[in-house]
């Protein structure tokens, strides 16, 4: 009676010990769900690629060796691969017919977190509904004294989806003209982005860009596309002096859940020294400053470019010049084409713009004065020096 009764005390310890240990070591299967914009979010995704965390919580034991093996269906779920998340220890694992056999040595723990995550498994299953991995056999955790079995049942869900790889990476959006947006931004200036996207492309269709005041959509004649890159041409004259946001949108296309939305501000400030003619606008000023090679203007149009060029200040009126003769406006004869404008001009100009018209003849004389000036200085000084080398030579004659 003594003997069978010691027998059933030692039954209860190991048995409470086993309760005890798995009361306080735990393993855990975590799915890694789809982002959650795509339904079922709560499931995993049938006839797909899934993954899932295999994490293992000591709580307190002081384990040096624990071995999991992970019972499941061959028929119905395929195991694609297993790779190590930490180097928390000496990990190895592989797979046989119908389990995954994980083995750590001396693991070692993140004190900061609950569980440590030692695997990544990856896994395909054709079940709509639920598949079960059981962890049986075989499976065991080590202390310096014993080694306790390991038992647990996972459960995973599985539904049907309408895409195993959707697209979740947003495209990605780069100014690379200007590329500083310190300086200040011509009054003609144009922009160019570089825009890529990883997944399913970009829908050209989404491209929308908000410019001082105004909204731009793909398929105007302000959005152009080469390849990856896409040059904004602003429809209006961008003002002087002023601090202006740029916002550009686009989305990929992706329709499964939703598109990926990307999305960018630049902020610039616009130049202060030349202010456009009002009858030139921004798009003919490009072809005529920056692409064009031969453009014949018009007298009325040279007059134009008279009275822009009056109104600049110095460091612009050099870039302004040589566009007046490369639309071939006779530099000459501007002043003349200033007398036909203003028999064009409306009587409502005011006093400003008449000074800055004047001022246009004034700066026509004050080019011809100068360069009488500079031709006389020249034939000063030929003359002067060829009077210098004739008495040179008289003297040196005299001499001999």
């Amino acid at each position: 009676m003594a003997k069978t009764k010691k027998i059933f005390t030692l039954w209860m310890i190991t048995a409470l010990g086993i309760m005890w240990f798995a009361l306080w070591a735990k393993v855990t299967l975590q799915p890694i769900y789809s982002d959650a914009r795509f339904t079922p979010a709560d499931k995993l995704a049938a006839w797909c690629t899934n993954s899932a965390d295999i994490l293992f919580t000591p709580q307190g034991q002081d384990i040096k060796k624990f071995t999991l093996v992970l019972y499941y269906n061959p028929d119905t779920m395929e195991i694609l691969r297993i790779l190590p998340t930490s180097k928390n220890g000496e990990v190895t694992s592989k797979i046989e017919y119908n389990k995954i056999i994980f083995e750590v040595n001396t693991p070692i723990f993140d004190k900061n977190k609950d569980a440590t995550t030692f695997f990544q498994l990856s896994f395909k299953s054709d079940t709509i509904g639920k598949e079960t991995l059981v962890l049986g056999t075989g499976s065991e955790a080590i202390t310096a004294s014993k080694s306790y079995p390991l038992n647990q049942t996972f459960t995973l869900d599985f539904d049907k989806v309408p895409e195993c790889e959707p697209d979740i990476v947003p495209p990605n959006i780069n100014l690379i003209f200007p590329k500083d947006t310190e300086q200040n931004i011509n009054l003609d200036q144009y922009f160019i982005f570089d825009i890529k996207d990883i997944g399913k492309w970009v829908d050209k269709n989404s491209v929308t860009i908000s410019f001082d005041g105004e909204q731009y959509f793909y398929g105007s004649d302000n959005l152009k596309r080469n390849g990856n890159y896409l040059t904004f041409y602003p429809g209006k004259r961008i003002p002087i002096n002023k601090n202006l946001d740029m916002k550009i949108l686009v989305t990929d296309k992706q329709s499964y859940g939703w598109s990926n939305k990307a999305q960018s501000t630049y902020s610039f400030h616009s130049a202060t020294g030349m202010a456009l003619n009002k009858d030139i606008n921004p798009m003919l000023f490009r072809q005529i400053s920056q692409e064009a090679t031969k453009i014949s203007a018009s007298p009325k149009e040279c007059a134009i470019l008279a009275d822009w060029y009056s109104t600049a200040e110095l460091p612009y009126q050099k870039n302004i010049s040589s566009i007046i003769q490369k639309v071939w406006c006779d530099l000459a004869s501007v002043d003349a084409a200033l007398l036909a404008y203003e028999n064009d001009t409306p009587t409502g100009m005011n006093n400003q713009e008449k000074q800055y018209r004047n001022l246009s003849v004034f700066a026509t004389l004050g080019w011809i004065l100068f360069l009488l000036a500079f031709t006389l200085k020249m034939h000063y000084l030929f003359s002067c020096r060829k009077h210098k080398q004739t008495i040179k030579t008289l003297s040196k004659n005299i001499h001999e």
